[in-house]
């Protein structure tokens, strides 16, 4: 048998190996700004410094704070710049991504990454050509009615014609621990013609939604973090989750809309329902996932290079969705104004994000995941990098929000948690276990009166 040995090597039965992983400490992870990737000239500028790490499932890149994933399976095309370093890795819905390694180690790299998506190509041809055809999908005369003529021809449509690679089913497929493998098909673009423009059209018609996590349990490679936790957020309400470092908090909040899977060696267990439907189900697109459930990081991460304006309106270009000039304008107008920025701002609209204090930084975030109208906001600790006034309007604008979209908010402040939350669930992992809720319910309750001990302990300031 003839192998490269870069790639992999031969077993003392014959067969293959998985192909070592191919680090490049050095790298960067970058963000094309605007123009075309194949273009010479195109304009990319670094966001964060990594190690980008290949393997025969994905792209990878950390800095041991922040992580990055793009699997094999989802990459539509892979651009290398002529003139640059840098690589744009394409991807339906977050195409203006990629990374850069160091120069001496450029033409290592992407001989591995191309031999490695070839590879991978070549045996997601066989599966499709192997995979049995899906039944049509059919509505059920007790289903409640789609909200429109177009949905409802979508929802006619075989779907024994979209074609299902081996990484698509194993979306569904169950670990060892009954975690779920994250891994998705190859996926076309959205336009403003398909399944993208439907659902934002649809979305200020259906209403505020409702999240249900059921027995969620979440391992990174072979240590759990999580044990069976299951928590309802309501509809319209801020809910809280609080709990010492270490609890699994912020875990939690990326498994509420799919990040948990964008970090090598995650897996999961259990059900996240909006509104009744798994958003994990593999005939879910990914995107149609982050549309409805939107996220607002603990550090402000405006696009640097872009303007005030142009960070709003980005949530469209990385949906695939079309607008007009004047509908662009109307909803930055809209969304900065919802999230309390407006009146500062708008006579600088082009002036660049990054030149933002901390705390409008991280208002203009907010504005940019309304722009796409999400049913669910995150928020993974938004305040704690800011001054008191920062954290005040932030704290309003959760409030004034709350009447038109859904929000659940991890925060280490608790009185910021008495403050603007409705609802409450107290997180907490002892000795080495994984992270359970102890106790949940109305935030005044929790802080008032809690049937536990240990949220006592915690609320009123005797650990944590």
């Amino acid at each position: 048998m003839t192998t490269d040995p870069m790639f992999a090597k031969p077993s003392s039965n014959g067969a293959q190996l998985p192909s070592p992983d191919m680090s490049f400490p050095g790298s960067s992870v970058v963000q094309l700004v605007n123009g075309d990737a194949h273009h010479p000239d195109a304009m990319v500028v670094e966001i964060n410094r990594a190690t980008v790490t290949v393997t025969d499932r994905h792209v990878s890149a950390g800095d041991g704070d922040q992580a990055w994933s793009w699997l094999l399976a989802d990459l539509e095309e892979v651009v290398h710049s002529p003139v640059e370093p840098w690589t744009i890795l394409v991807v339906p819905g977050i195409n203006e991504f990629g990374v850069s390694v160091p120069i001496d180690r450029v033409g290592e790299f992407r001989t591995v990454l191309d031999t490695r998506l070839a590879r991978h190509q070549a045996q997601e041809r066989v599966a499709v050509a192997s995979a049995p055809a899906l039944p049509p999908l059919t509505i059920a005369a007790s289903d409640a009615p789609l909200p429109s003529p177009e949905l409802a021809a979508l929802a006619n449509t075989p779907m024994g014609q979209v074609p299902v690679g081996a990484a698509a089913a194993s979306a569904a497929a169950t670990g060892s621990k009954g975690g779920r493998l994250f891994g998705r098909g190859k996926r076309g673009k959205e336009t403003l013609d398909g399944v993208s423009a439907v659902s934002l059209s649809t979305s200020a018609d259906v209403g505020l939604a409702g999240l249900d996590a059921r027995h969620i349990s979440a391992w990174f490679g072979t240590h759990q973090v999580l044990d069976r936790v299951s928590l309802h957020m309501e509809a319209g309400k801020v809910t809280s989750l609080i709990g010492p470092s270490g609890c699994g908090k912020s875990t939690f909040l990326r498994i509420l809309n799919r990040m948990h899977e964008m970090i090598p060696s995650a897996s999961m267990a259990g059900e996240v329902l909006l509104e009744g439907h798994d958003i994990y189900d593999p005939n879910r697109k990914l995107t149609d996932a982050r549309r409805e459930i939107g996220m607002v990081f603990q550090k402000p991460n405006p696009f640097p290079a872009m303007s005030i304006y142009d960070n709003v309106v980005a949530s469209l270009q990385l949906t695939g969705t079309k607008a007009s000039t004047s509908m662009k304008d109307e909803l930055v107008e809209s969304c900065l104004s919802k999230a309390g920025l407006w009146n500062e701002v708008k006579d600088r609209l082009r002036a660049p994000g990054g030149g933002l204090s901390g705390g409008q930084q991280q208002r203009l975030c907010i504005a940019r995941a309304l722009a796409i109208k999400p049913r669910v906001l995150l928020m993974d600790e938004p305040c704690s990098a800011l001054d008191p006034t920062s954290t005040r309007r932030i704290e309003e604008t959760i409030i004034e929000l709350a009447s038109e979209v859904t929000i659940v908010i991890v925060t280490h402040n608790m009185q910021q948690a008495a403050r603007v939350s409705d609802y409450c669930a107290f997180f907490l992992a002892t000795q080495g276990t994984p992270g359970v809720i102890i106790e949940h319910g109305p935030t005044d309750a929790m802080f008032g009166s809690p049937q536990d001990q240990r949220t006592l302990d915690y609320v009123t300031g005797r650990f944590g």
